[in-house]
């Protein structure tokens, strides 16, 4: 079939093959960049908590075949300090809501860390918000931009306060941003 096309036709057919197996390779090359791209901020990503640092902060690995592992903290929300009062509990809160859990994560931001921040759903149900509703963090008030939100938000901290759940058990909880200066 092909010994009776012209040597420049043979040509011509196996630069076309060559341009098809190029497009081809560079789709399927754009297709896995998808497939295996790390987390990135405004995406959400389902995921599996694999390790609770501490009251805010948690390790996860995305479910997808690269398995991107990011540290990962909670938005919005302050939890104690591990070496401070009542961060062992905030600790051991988010390891009872989420620890070895699959989760969604929506990404709000990238810290100067380096970790991912974003608001962690459990069955739907916001684990940020719950962690301040159960008294395991503050408000991290300089960070929400969303007035109904914010509003929202100190509504949760003040009813934890008000039933004394969690960190507000304490005389005078001190709030992490505040222990960390006194610290330096």
């Amino acid at each position: 079939m092909f010994d009776q096309l012209s040597a420049s036709w043979l040509i011509g057919l196996g630069a076309i093959l060559c341009l098809l197996l190029l497009i081809i390779f560079r789709q399927i090359w754009i297709y896995l960049l998808q497939v295996f791209k790390p987390f990135k901020k405004g995406k959400t990503y389902w995921c599996r908590v694999t390790a609770v640092s501490d009251g805010d902060t948690l390790s996860c690995h995305r479910l997808n075949l690269r398995r991107s592992k990011t540290k990962l903290r909670f938005a919005f929300v302050d939890a104690p300090e591990s070496n401070q009062s009542y961060g062992l509990e905030s600790q051991r809160l988010v390891k009872k809501m989420v620890q070895g859990k699959i989760v969604r994560v929506k990404i709000t931001d990238i810290d100067r860390y380096g970790r991912c921040v974003g608001v962690v759903y459990r069955y739907r149900k916001n684990m940020n918000e719950e962690l301040v509703r159960r008294g395991g963090a503050w408000v991290y008030e300089e960070y929400i931009r969303d007035p109904k939100q914010l509003k929202y938000m100190i509504s949760l901290q003040d009813s934890a306060k008000r039933n004394k759940r969690g960190l507000w058990r304490g005389t005078r909880p001190i709030r992490p941003s505040t222990f960390r200066k006194q610290k330096n």
